[in-house]
């Protein structure tokens, strides 16, 4: 065997940080075409090639989306033989000649009965690399686990219709400190969202500079977690015994373990935690902030949102073991649960890890994640500092710099001012290794760098600063003067009302029932209209078009009894006007046209142009207008206009 074709049929290795999968850099373009084969959805596509690209050969994929133009995906396959059971990350170095015509690139490996697929955007210029974590892999068929992969798919999908050139230089596994752990294929239902709950981690841990490696649990066992510092469970229900036993061993050797939710005895012992407490609410709110009293944890927030709906408590029982956060509820009340644990082996929270209030949930991670593995401060360190620097257009810190020292605004040299102090303290405290302080002043610095920045923007001669109101009373009821006036004295100069319904107005109204609000507190446009003339701001009046579910119930009933409201496709009656009857058009006209011609708006906002969802509208009506404008005679109705389920 010739053996660069040797290299690239890999066998069972376990691959660590930054280990070539592929490196495309073939000897000939005939040995490239041994190896990766092309192929295209619903045509041909031309084979794959060999060019060369800053000094070095690279494969080349040729996708014809104009040339053949029933194409969907152009896409290329090779055989491997590979263990990624470690591996939580795959890199993929590319250049897409055309990058916008490329609608996503989307990576697959093939197991088994099944594949694990992934996709991303490609949209910049020049050599780029897309990182795929496995926790960000769907699961297609019935894979037999990523320690079993035997075939690697690359597909480039159709965005336009162009002929261009995507080229691959580099395929990489990459191994991080921090493990995710996720179920390996089960059921469906149970894998959507336990993988979504990691996704959610580890978009967190990337946004800290961390990176994460979702491993499967039950690699566990067969020593996937290697020499990694601390395990992630984001939500693990039904985890295999052997994950758990796996785990503990884990610990005991000196590896962390952080839980969310489900927390399995022997791993709760193993931790310094007992004592596991199922808790649902008996209403929405009771479960709504975490607050933290931990002083000695550098960088806990002191408290951060998160409506949980049921939660699983523990007790602190052994390694130094202690509650560092609570629940309390929308009153501000301690509601009477502890919310997160913390030992000298790992971490509890009990319950999952939700995208509310993100900056604080990331926070939170931080300094547990840095508690538990204090060499993971300086990864985080030094990427809150490149990441301060990041704002706007310009390329570099260097020239963002001189743009805003260009800047004549007085503000913008304060605030740069302060931006260059904190660089110098930061800097200080990087070499000190004060790296926790480091990613607290990074943020500092960001947040003095856009505003900097945003002052230094010229003003545009024309511009709308919008605020959407859906109450159509403004932020006060009864008080459109109070709202208009503080719109304005924060820099707003237009405001978007709700004003009107499908089936309700909170003006006066001849065409549509006059709401509660109107009777309440009289004619909003009026009020409105007369607040914002006074104080600068345009009004532009929203309507929520079609949608009956603030109208009076007597107006739906007559719309009902009309034959006027939409159906569904299982026959249910629904509170939306059918948008194909002429006589809900000519209301809806009617009512935009009564606004205009009553009251000195600016502009006009329709909403709900549309249909609640796809099993709508199917009544007698549009089969009639359907019918009639199509010369079609529909035998079965509905069933032979939808393929979902009737029962919908």
């Amino acid at each position: 065997m010739m053996p660069w074709l040797l290299t690239c049929l890999v066998g069972t290795h376990i691959f660590l940080e930054g280990q070539l999968i592929d490196a495309f850099d073939y000897p000939t373009a005939a040995a490239a075409r041994q190896v990766w084969r092309d192929h295209a959805d619903r045509g041909t596509s031309s084979p794959v090639d060999l060019v060369t690209d800053d000094g070095r050969p690279v494969l080349e994929l040729s996708v014809p989306f104009a040339t053949q133009p029933q194409l969907d995906r152009v896409y290329m396959d090779r055989h491997v033989r590979l263990n990624l059971a470690t591996s939580g990350e795959v890199s993929l170095e590319l250049k897409s000649m055309v990058p916008e015509a490329a609608g996503r690139i989307s990576l697959y490996f093939r197991s088994g009965d099944g594949w694990y697929a992934s996709g991303q955007g490609l949209a910049a210029k020049g050599w780029q690399t897309l990182r795929f974590s496995k926790a960000a892999f769907t699961v297609e068929g019935r894979p037999a686990g990523w320690h079993q992969i035997d075939g690697i798919r690359i597909a480039v999908w159709r965005e336009s219709p162009v002929d261009f050139q995507v080229r691959f230089r580099a395929l990489r596994a990459v191994q991080h400190d921090v493990a995710l752990i996720i179920p390996a294929a089960r059921s469906q239902s149970e894998l959507r969202g336990a993988l979504q709950a990691a996704e959610d981690v580890g978009e967190i841990l990337a946004e800290l500079g961390l990176g994460s490696d979702a491993i499967e649990d039950e690699a566990l066992a067969t020593g996937a977690l290697g020499d990694r510092k601390i395990a992630i469970l984001a939500h693990n229900p039904d985890i295999p015994d052997t994950a758990v036993d796996a785990l503990v061993k884990f610990i005991e050797q000196g590896g962390k373990v952080f839980v969310c939710y489900q927390l399995p005895a022997k791993l709760a012992a193993a931790l310094g935690f007992a004592e596991s407490t199922y808790f649902r609410p008996s209403r929405s709110g009771e479960l709504a902030e975490v607050r933290y009293d931990a002083p000695d944890v550098t960088g806990l927030p002191a408290s951060m949102q998160q409506a949980s709906w049921n939660i699983i408590s523990a007790q602190p029982a052994a390694f130094n073991a202690r509650i560092i956060g609570r629940w309390y509820d929308d009153a501000g009340k301690d509601a009477g649960h502890p919310a997160m644990l913390l030992s000298d082996r790992g971490a509890f929270f009990s319950h999952i890890i939700l995208r509310q209030d993100g900056d604080r949930k990331k926070q939170m991670l931080a300094a547990v994640l840095g508690h538990l593995v204090p060499s993971l401060w300086q990864d985080m360190a030094d990427n809150a500092l490149a990441a301060s620097r990041r704002i706007g257009h310009l390329e570099d810190y260097a020239s963002l710099i001189e743009f805003l020292k260009a800047s004549r605004n007085a503000e913008v040299a304060t605030h740069l001012n302060e931006v260059l102090q904190l660089q110098t303290r930061a800097d200080e405290k990087q070499k000190a290794g004060q790296f926790a302080d480091v990613v607290q002043l990074a943020g500092t610095i960001h947040d003095q760098l856009a505003k900097a920045y945003a002052l230094a923007q010229p003003s545009r001669p024309v511009e709308g600063r919008a605020c959407w109101n859906h109450s159509g009373t403004g932020a006060y009821p009864g008080d459109w003067d109070r709202t208009a006036r503080e719109l304005a004295e924060n820099g707003f100069n237009m405001v978007l009302p709700n004003m009107l319904w499908g089936g309700v107005a909170h003006y006066a109204s001849e065409v549509l029932p006059r709401s509660q609000t109107f009777e309440k507190h009289g004619d909003q446009i009026a009020q409105c209209v007369a607040a914002a003339k006074k104080h600068g701001l345009q009004v532009h009046v929203w309507k929520v078009n079609y949608n009956l579910s603030t109208a009076p119930r007597e107006f739906v009933d007559k719309i009902q009894r009309e034959h006027r409201n939409q159906v569904a496709v299982g026959g249910q009656p629904e509170k939306w006007l059918c948008p194909s009857h002429p006589e809900n058009f000519q209301l809806e006209l009617d009512s935009m046209l009564e606004v205009a011609r009553l009251y000195d708006v600016d502009g006009l906002h329709f909403d709900y142009i549309r249909y609640p969802d796809h099993n709508k509208c199917y009544c007698d009506g549009c089969r009639s207008r359907f019918e009639q404008q199509t010369g079609v005679t529909v035998a079965k109705w509905p069933a032979d206009c939808f393929s979902g389920d009737l029962q919908e």
